[in-house]
This record gives C-alpha cells, sequence and structure tokens, in this order.
C-alpha cells in the first residue's frame, strides 16, 4: 500500500508516489496497480504482486483496512509522521509485523532516527519537494525493497485472513457506496457478480454490469453493512438470510442471499422529505391541497395509500406529514424504518416504533397490534402504518374510528376496490368474519390513494377514490373521485364527493368541476358484498361519511 497525508500538496505526493512504484515495477515485472482492494484490475490478477495506492483524501476506515491486507506500507508525509503506525492500527497483533517505510518531504535536514521511533517505521527516507536525481534513485530503491516483500510468500494464520476479507469487504462495500451519489436514480437491482438493473425516475430501465465480481464478494459486502452499516449490527448468513438497512443518507437496501441464487441486492432511494408535492409532480395543485386538508387540515379523513412495490408510497407520506403542525404527535409504525420523519427533518414530534419479532427462546415480539395499543395510550395525534400486511389490522381499523383522523395505512395493492379487498383479506386473517372486516373498514377509512404512472413514465397519483359508507344491502359503496386518463399528465375529477370528505374539500377551498356535476352520477364500480351483514347495520351506517 502507497498512500500520502491529505496536507501534503498533490503535485508533491505524485511525484513521489509514481516514483515509489516505478521502483516496485522493476523489481516485480509483473506487478499490478489498482486504487483499492476490491480494483477489478487486482482481482483478475489475484496471484501477482500489487501496488494499491489509495487516495489521500479517503476516510482513515478505507487507510486502515488496506493496510490491515497489505505485504508493506509506504507514507509519504510533510511532516515526523508521529503516531503513524498506531493510527494506521498496525501496532498490534500480525499487523505489527508489517513493514512501514515513511517517506518525509522537506527541504530541510530530518532527524530519520527521530522520525523513525515517533512513526513507528523500519524505513525513514527523506527527499526534497523538488525531484533530484539522487531523491529519485533513493524512492527507487525503496519501491524494490518493497516490491521484494510484496513478491514473497506469506503464510497467513486463521487470524490474517479474516482481516483480509473484512478489508476486502470494507471495499466492496465502499463500490457500492459509489453508487449513491447518481442523479435521477430511484432504484439499482443487482444480481450477484453477473449484472444490474438501474431505474430512473422517469421509468427508465438500463441494464449495467454488476459492481461485484463474484456472489461471494456482494455476500461479504452485505456482511460488513450489516455489521457496520445500522444503528446495530445485524446478521447476514444461513441462519437470517435477508438484510434491510440503510446506507448514505437517503439509500435504503434489502439484500437477500443463501435462499435464493443467485443473492440479490435492491438499493431504492429515498428522498427523505426533501421535496414538497409540488416538486414530486405527483397530482395537480387541486388535488394536493385536498390531500394536505385531509392529513394536516381543519377537517381531516383517514387515508389508505397503495401502489405496487415500489411505486412511492414512502415519498407521498413524507410529503404530506411535512405539512402536519409541529406541535402534533406523529406515531410511525413499521417492519423497517423507512419513513425517518424526524432523522430527515420532516416532523420534530415524530416517534419511530418499529415491530420486532421473538427472539429464539420466543419472546420480545412487539407487533403492530402492540404498537398501536401503545400509541393510543400515548394519546398520539396521528398513527402512520407503513407496510400492513395483516396482524394488527383489526387494532388499527379499532383505533382510526374511534377519534383519531388524518391517518395513514401504506399497503401494496391494485387501486380503488382492490384495496378494499387487500385490506379485508388482511383482516380476516386475524380471525374477524368478513362482514365485521368490511364493517370496519366502511367506518375507518375515509379515502383510497392509488399510486401508478401516466403515459410518459412519470410516476403519479393515478386513482383517489372515496368510501361513502355501507348500502341497506350490505355492501361498501365507493365513489372514485378522480381518475388518471389517457394521455393526462395527472389524474383529474370524475365526479364530486359527499359526506366527509365533501366537508374535505369546502375546509380547503377546493371547488371541482366534474363530468358527474350536475348531470346523472358517474358509473360506479361494483361495490362489495357485505357478507353476513344485516339490515339494523346497513341503516346504522348507511349514510355516507
Amino acid at each position: 500500500m502507497v498512500s500520502a497525508d491529505r496536507r501534503l500538496d498533490q503535485q508533491t505526493a505524485g511525484w513521489v508516489v509514481r516514483t515509489i512504484i516505478e521502483g516496485v515495477r522493476s523489481s516485480a515485472a509483473d506487478v499490478v496497480v489498482g486504487e483499492s482492494l476490491s480494483d477489478r484490475t487486482l482481482e483478475a490478477a489475484p496471484h501477482r504482486a500489487a501496488v494499491i495506492a489509495v487516495d489521500p483524501s479517503e476516510d482513515d476506515g478505507v487507510h486502515r483496512s488496506t493496510a490491515a491486507a497489505a505485504a508493506a506500507v509506504a507514507w509519504v508525509t510533510a511532516g515526523s509522521g508521529c503516531g503513524l503506525r498506531d493510527r494506521l492500527h498496525l501496532s498490534t497483533g500480525s499487523a505489527a509485523k508489517v513493514p512501514l517505510a515513511l517517506v518525509v518531504v522537506s527541504d530541510h535536514a530530518v532527524d530519520t532516527a527521530e522520525s523513525r521511533m515517533l512513526a513507528g517505521a523500519q524505513v525513514v527516507r527523506a527527499v526534497p519537494f523538488s525531484p533530484t536525481r539522487r531523491s529519485e534513485r533513493a524512492l527507487r530503491r525503496l519501491g524494490r525493497s518493497l516490491g521484494s516483500a510484496a513478491a514473497a510468500p506469506h503464510r497467513m494464520d486463521g487470524a490474517d485472513r479474516a482481516v483480509r476479507r473484512e478489508s476486502a469487504a470494507a471495499a466492496a462495500a465502499r463500490r457500492l457506496r459509489e453508487l449513491l451519489g447518481a442523479d435521477g436514480v430511484e432504484e439499482f437491482q443487482i444480481r450477484g457478480g453477473e449484472s444490474m438493473v438501474v431505474e430512473f425516475s422517469n421509468g427508465e430501465r438500463q441494464s449495467r454490469p454488476s459492481p461485484f465480481l463474484s456472489d461471494d464478494e456482494l455476500i461479504g459486502a452485505c456482511r460488513f453493512l450489516a455489521a457496520y452499516a445500522g444503528e446495530r449490527p445485524q446478521r447476514f448468513d444461513e441462519l437470517d438470510p435477508r438484510l434491510d438497512t440503510r446506507i448514505g443518507d437517503r439509500w435504503r437496501l434489502h439484500a437477500e442471499a443463501f435462499v435464493c441464487s443467485p443473492p440479490t441486492l435492491v438499493l431504492r432511494s429515498n428522498l427523505g422529505g426533501r421535496r414538497t408535492l409540488a416538486e414530486l409532480g405527483l397530482c395537480s395543485d387541486q388535488l394536493a391541497d385536498v390531500l394536505v386538508e385531509a392529513i394536516a387540515g381543519g377537517v381531516r379523513a383517514n387515508v389508505v395509500v397503495a401502489a405496487a412495490m415500489g411505486g412511492g408510497k414512502t415519498t407521498l407520506c413524507q410529503a404530506l406529514l411535512a405539512r402536519v403542525p409541529p406541535e402534533e404527535r406523529i406515531d410511525t409504525i413499521e417492519d423497517t424504518p423507512e419513513l425517518r420523519l424526524r432523522e430527515y427533518g420532516i416532523h420534530p414530534n415524530a416517534y419511530e416504533r418499529l415491530t420486532r419479532d421473538a427472539n429464539n427462546d420466543g419472546v420480545g415480539k412487539h407487533s403492530m397490534a402492540d404498537h398501536v395499543r401503545d400509541a393510543k395510550r400515548a394519546n398520539s395525534s396521528k398513527l402512520v402504518v407503513g407496510e400492513v400486511r395483516g396482524e394488527g389490522t383489526m387494532a388499527l381499523l379499532d383505533a382510526m374510528s374511534s377519534g383519531l383522523d388524518g391517518c395513514i395505512v401504506t399497503l401494496h395493492s391494485p387501486p380503488g376496490d382492490g384495496v378494499m379487498e387487500k385490506l379485508t383479506a388482511y383482516a380476516t386473517s386475524e380471525g374477524a368474519d368478513e362482514g365485521l372486516a368490511r364493517r370496519s373498514i366502511a367506518i375507518a377509512v375515509h379515502l383510497l390513494v392509488w399510486m401508478g404512472r401516466n403515459h410518459a413514465g412519470e410516476r403519479v397519483i393515478a386513482d383517489v377514490t372515496q368510501i361513502t359508507g355501507t348500502g341497506t344491502d350490505g355492501t361498501i359503496q365507493t365513489r372514485c373521485l378522480w381518475r388518471l386518463q389517457p394521455g393526462e399528465r395527472w389524474a383529474t375529477p370524475v365526479d364530486q364527493p359527499v359526506g366527509r370528505m365533501a366537508d374535505v374539500y369546502r375546509s380547503a377551498a377546493v371547488t371541482v368541476h366534474s363530468p358527474a356535476a350536475g348531470a346523472e352520477a358517474a358509473p360506479r364500480r361494483p361495490a362489495l358484498q357485505l357478507v353476513g351483514g344485516d339490515s339494523s347495520t346497513a341503516d346504522r351506517n348507511g349514510a355516507p361519511q
């Protein structure tokens, strides 16, 4: 490994490093040069001597992990190099045997013995800032000695091999982080060491080479991220083959291995409340005003946001919740933290609740239903449930029908009545009969919002449906208020609201002119049969919400 202090000017560090590498090449003709442990040039020649020239701007972790895997280290500095061996973590264990060469760049006399002691180096060379023949010869000799050390066979014990594996995994994870600065990208789908699909915000997809050289390298990088990237260490192995974590400031990572082939890693962008509804371009200003009023206004409604996987539910929820007054308490309930309202600066009075499975002894479980009950006892102003999947659905519907308005629930579902069918299935999976499940939905939920894409491939709100109550025949009545029409960028109004949603429109000062206004009502979707309902229940719930 060859590197330099950040304080040393780039031109000086450049000629010193290049001259050392020339010396290495003269001692090992087939030497390869790379910039990191995971450099593809090095991976293509695993049995050849290699020089890793680490950029001085890299953080200390990169320097330490590379030094730990090196046969010898050369460091260029304009100072004394005091404490360098300790800083590179080369003072203990087998790392203490790694030769450290210090090159001091100075136009004044250098006490090499003192520098050797302060830096913990075996060799110290002093060279002037401007190259001379003498200094270049000295650097080439140093390079030859380092090359000989790198080319010599090394016997590694178990600890050495573990360090090298961890260092390589860290370097592979660093290469993954190089993807995170991409603009206009919403998702990376990485298929082992084979290929990668990049999905852009405009819906375009491109196929590219995988950033990993092999399946094992992807798994190693995921293990490193599991151990160090999250708030607490996680496992990623045969017994726990899934990983969910966050890396960077806006990326969610999901990885799977051991139970699927090849292993897969998906990175999804999370804008983290950085954009308003207008900036996101999800809907017209009128529809945006209606949704903001329903969540944060004077007259509120409970909303279910549905979409296909990767449909933008989290981004929409963050934009809406950013409008909630700061003194109100918001409790978010998720399996994996995605909303992160407080962390992203979206809302200052947000409480992040995470479900938890039981441990190996069968204890410690905390379900969505547990969190719903706890949030009610804590007098929460609003519940936001990410990815409702079954358990706790009835407890959630009960809370939403007990005075909590402006709540948001997200799920994966087709539009319109498909959302209610999914909610019904989740509720009945807990043992509720279908009639009770449908009545609970009709009372608790006011608005169904479904996200899709328009003709240009842009992610937009494609369907907004109101639940108006239950009919005398035991059915849940719905009314489509907004729908994305062919060729349109955004959903347009197709019917007038009634009941609670009419109050929301008035409070938001929104007036729409739909095709059904003042004329025969627009055709309704097929109503959902309320199985097991009776006339008394229908009469009680028949009024529009």
